[in-house]
């Protein structure tokens, strides 16, 4: 009796060892796909909405009814794409917004652009908040430091002042807006382009541009619903829309700031109403000098560029187009329209508001009221420059941020003046953030070259055709800009729609891994597969080593 029932033990014991091993396979599987998964909790699952997002918005803008053009019905490529500009609030497209897309189409553009612009941002916050303390520090830190805060609650009292703060922009800016597009008259014969939409003394049309050009111009969008040229309606003689130009500029410089910055202003008004001294944070000063630097630096470079250059300026000088013949190879005459300058200057009021509108549209909005052709290959250079740096962080605009920008230049100069630390307003930038500065630059720029690459190479056939010297040479600089304005979350289109449909699925698929990028940043993007480990408690040996 004593054997069977040590027997029974045996097989008791046995029979648990058995079912606890699956038990332990399982956590082991689970523990090696948790180490799989390259993200990190809070930026993976920010990425992971995002991806979701374009994914379900691409499916829509490709619906019969939602999209108008037959030829893109069911096209998810197209679809994704331009939900992606959405999204991203870039703005560049391949369907002309106001043609291409019904009422439905358009309203689920601008919801995309509204959720980009501010949306993102709080469902950064909300994830945070909803995570609570299963918050990693490395995730903490990341959080803190893209919004300028050093502390969490901070942070979610900041989105909530910036989301009032830019809805209640948006309202105002639509009243504006509205009697702007109603009372000004538009030029319905602008060259070739027979597809404007004109909401001039029509109430409805203006009530819909109003509204949806609001939220396009604060969220940074560039999407348009009254031409295939942008606002260049509204820039022709007889139809200078000033008030609207003067408004888009407010909205998307605003929009261009920063969470943190309205977060500072708020306190700033708040202590001294209560008889109370606040300072601005480090962000906003560095931000805010940068900003205006650029916004400044800008228009006069771009001018000195264009009135030094040996071509005739189209921004500067007064011109036409004329139909004039040109010899093809195989012997064909055709017909084509060439600018040429009808003697003077363009009024100062007319030349200087296109440089500043445009110029500051580089930065993070992407609207135009000049064809961007119009600029000298200098000009262009100069653009794709300032669409590369962007706006400011925690902002609804994209690029490096100007934050970014400011510490390398800082850190140029503290090298160069033999500091050990890089310094401003009396505060110390910590060696972490330096390196992280100058890391996000250099990604930046491999991620703008590797695009830049990559699209000539897929599409080089579209390319050619679109080059007049019959070679792709006075093509790269337009598709720099083109992608530098995809990164930079702008949206300027230096060929036109039905150029870029001819884009291959490979350099489509680039410029979105591009626009998305620039939108949630190189920070967010890299730090979304960085996940918290041990720390190190030991250190190798330092050796110099020669460098340029």
């Amino acid at each position: 009796m004593k054997n069977s029932l040590n027997d029974d033990k045996d097989i008791i014991t046995k029979s648990v060892k058995k079912k606890k091993e699956p038990r332990k396979d399982n956590e082991k599987f689970f523990y090696k796909l948790k180490n799989w998964w390259p993200f990190s909790r809070v930026s993976g699952r920010i990425i992971s909405a995002y991806l979701l997002a374009i994914i379900i918005g691409g499916f829509l803008l490709s619906i019969p009814g939602v999209v108008i053009d037959k030829n893109n019905h069911w096209n998810f490529i197209t679809g994704m794409f331009t939900a992606s500009s959405a999204i991203s609030d870039t703005g560049i497209t391949m369907i002309q917004t106001n043609t291409g897309y019904s009422f439905i189409g358009q309203l689920l553009i601008i919801i995309m652009c509204q959720i980009g612009g501010i949306g993102i941002l709080t469902i950064k916050i909300s994830l945070l908040v909803m995570i609570g303390r299963k918050v990693s520090l490395d995730d903490q830190n990341i959080a803190s430091s893209e919004r300028g805060n050093n502390s969490l609650s901070n942070t979610v009292e900041m989105i909530k002042d910036a989301f009032i703060f830019l809805i209640s922009l948006e309202i105002i800016g639509s009243i504006v807006l509205f009697f702007g597009f109603y009372f000004t008259p538009i030029d319905l014969n602008l060259g070739k382009d027979s597809t404007i939409t004109s909401p001039y003394n029509d109430f409805g049309k203006s009530l819909w541009a109003s509204i949806f050009h609001s939220i396009s111009a604060t969220n940074n969008a560039g999407f348009d619903i009254i031409s295939g040229k942008s606002l260049v309606p509204y820039n022709q003689q007889g139809s200078a829309g000033y008030l609207i130009q003067v408004t888009f500029l407010c909205q998307w410089v605003i929009g261009g700031l920063g969470y943190p910055t309205y977060h500072d202003i708020k306190k700033k008004i708040k202590a001294r109403k209560q008889g109370k001294t606040v300072k601005f944070s480090l962000f906003t000063k560095i931000n805010f000098i940068t900003y205006v630097t650029l916004f400044v630096l800008g228009p006069i470079l771009v001018f000195l560029t264009e009135w030094l250059t040996h071509e005739e300026s189209r921004i500067l000088l007064n011109g036409e187009w004329v139909p004039t013949e040109k010899m093809t190879k195989g012997g064909e005459v055709l017909l084509i329209d060439k600018w040429t300058p009808t003697g003077g200057w363009k009024p100062t009021h007319v030349w200087l508001m296109d440089l500043i509108f445009n110029v500051s549209s580089t930065r993070n909005a992407g609207f135009a009221t000049v064809d961007v052709n119009d600029f000298t290959a200098g000009s262009k250079f100069i653009l794709s420059i300032w669409m590369f740096i962007g706006a400011a962080p925690s902002s609804t605009a994209g690029g490096i941020r100007t934050t970014t920008f400011a510490i390398c230049i800082l850190a140029v100069f503290s090298i160069m003046r033999n500091k050990k630390s890089v310094e401003a307003f009396k505060r110390k930038i910590p060696d972490e953030t330096v390196k992280r500065a100058f890391a996000v630059v250099f990604i930046s720029f491999f991620i703008v070259v590797a695009s830049i690459l990559i699209v000539y190479l897929d599409s080089n056939e579209m390319l050619f055709g679109t080059d007049d010297t019959d070679h792709t040479e006075a093509t790269i600089i337009k598709l720099i800009m083109y992608v530098c304005s995809a990164f930079g979350t702008v949206g300027f289109q230096p060929f036109p729609n039905e150029q870029i449909l001819k884009l291959g699925v490979l350099s489509k698929i680039i410029l979105v891994i591009t626009m998305f990028v620039g939108q949630l940043g190189i920070s967010n993007t890299l730090l979304a597969f960085v996940k918290p480990k041990n720390k190190q408690n030991y250190g190798y040996l330092e050796e110099e080593i020669t460098i340029g």
